[in-house]
């Protein structure tokens, strides 16, 4: 299995690091399996990589932004169950992300495609077998917004909004 950490841009490695000086090692295990790898094809842009109006220097994944999430509350709270959360987060996002939100008529909390967040993790057999032997229920990392350091409404700060205005800073710098 490709060690993720490993095979990150360089600048998206130093990046995660300002985010969390320590990276857990039980993250790379759950970031590995294929419902997780999934997003690393889907761009965070929301299509605008698509577009000559937005100018993107680095590839970023949902996968990247998922991971950022992660470091995000690893760096505040240690604790495995809301950093899994945060991962989870956009585990059912689809292709152009948010703009489907907006389709489905959710353009204010912009959640409809997190509906099928919990089927995804309980129908793959890597992410329950690794749960049930971190002795954690899938109701504790199937929402996020449980962890007000992961979610709140705006304008308050959560990891998911905190990261993805960082990312999109430095994806336009470096």
């Amino acid at each position: 299995m490709s060690h993720y950490f490993e095979n990150l841009e360089p600048t998206i490695q130093q990046y995660f690091h300002i985010l969390s000086d320590e990276i857990p090692d039980f993250l790379l295990e759950y970031i590995n399996t294929p419902e997780m790898q999934r997003l690393a094809g889907i761009s965070r842009s929301c299509g605008t990589i698509y577009s000559n109006m937005y100018h993107h220097n680095v590839w970023y994944s949902t996968l990247d932004h998922s991971v950022g999430v992660a470091l995000i509350i690893w760096h505040f709270t240690k604790n495995k169950k809301q950093t899994l959360a945060g991962l989870f987060h956009d585990i059912s996002t689809p292709v152009f992300q948010h703009t489907v939100d907006f389709m489905n008529g959710d353009y204010e909390k912009q959640e409809s495609t997190e509906e099928l967040t919990t089927k995804i993790i309980t129908q793959s057999k890597e992410i329950m077998d690794l749960l049930k032997r971190d002795g954690i229920q899938v109701e504790e990392v199937d929402n996020y917004h449980i962890y007000p350091i992961a979610d709140n409404d705006a304008p308050r700060l959560a990891s998911d909004r905190l990261e993805y205005t960082f990312s999109d800073g430095f994806r336009r710098i470096w």
